[in-house]
């Protein structure tokens, strides 16, 4: 499981006011902390602040104390345009939150996802929304595809989220997603994400429902999530679930985290 790091996003307002401070210290620690925690990506989103030059800042602090790949998170291809050209190093590991069917996030993100090659996830969205059905959304994830391949772009760099929606909305949400994970695995051999706040917006105990959820979405095949990686319970969920699928060989990294004290139980 790819862990995307969430917690430097300008839509948390004590990131929001330590971005617009410039509290560079404060967000340097944010981002190591990520990183010691598990972050296989730190994901970097300032849409609420002055966002472009903000972009600018916020990638140059956190490179400053790790070369973990960034993800560039916003709906502005002009952040995503600064935030490629400030990245230090490989700018085809960074991953570009995201692309979509919305006629102009496709126009001006394409360009920038080809001329870097950096992987991208895909959102199973057009102009007409969000779609309410799971047949939509794999044709949406259909589109994209399709669209990505005669382009020559690598499929291997594809992360596609089919888009949960609340189960305090509709209580099939849920299991609609498993199944859109499902079938675009199966049809198009790409890659899957998710975040993981939304399954439970408006409900209790969140994130019992989000740890659940997770668990569960990886038992249907997801290879990546943007999570808080300084919630124990959460990094502990992965660990075992991975365990449980067979994906630690032996059990090498649970008992790797067992000697480290970092499972919660």
């Amino acid at each position: 499981m790819l862990i995307i790091g969430e917690k430097l996003n300008s839509a948390i307002p004590s990131v929001r006011q330590l971005i617009s401070d410039k509290d560079t210290a404060a967000v340097q620690d944010l981002a190591q902390r990520q990183v010691a925690a598990g972050a296989d990506y730190l994901d970097l989103n300032t849409a609420q602040n002055n966002e472009v030059p903000d972009m600018e800042w916020l990638v140059n602090t956190v490179q400053e104390v790790t070369d973990v790949p960034l993800c560039i998170d916003s709906t502005s291809a002009a952040a995503i345009k600064k935030g490629l050209e400030t990245v230090k190093g490989d700018k085809s590991k960074v991953l570009v939150n995201s692309i979509s069917l919305e006629k102009n996030r496709l126009e001006e993100v394409l360009p920038l996802i080809l001329e870097y090659q950096c992987p991208v996830i895909g959102l199973t969205v057009d102009d007409s929304g969000i779609p309410k059905t799971a047949e939509e959304r794999i044709r949406l994830a259909e589109q994209l595809v399709e669209i990505l391949t005669k382009e020559n772009y690598d499929l291997t760099k594809l992360y596609i989220d089919p888009l949960v929606l609340p189960v305090a909305v509709d209580h099939t949400n849920a299991k609609m997603f498993f199944q859109c994970i499902t079938a675009i695995k199966e049809k198009f051999n790409v890659k899957t994400v998710s975040g993981l706040s939304n399954i439970s917006y408006n409900m209790p105990k969140r994130k019992i429902i989000n740890r659940y959820f997770l668990s569960i979405c990886m038992a249907f095949g997801m290879d990546a999530a943007i999570l808080d990686p300084l919630d124990g319970k959460i990094i502990t969920a992965i660990t075992t679930t991975e365990l449980l699928m067979g994906k630690d060989r032996f059990g090498k990294n649970y008992l790797k985290a067992h000697r480290k004290d970092i499972l919660v139980d």
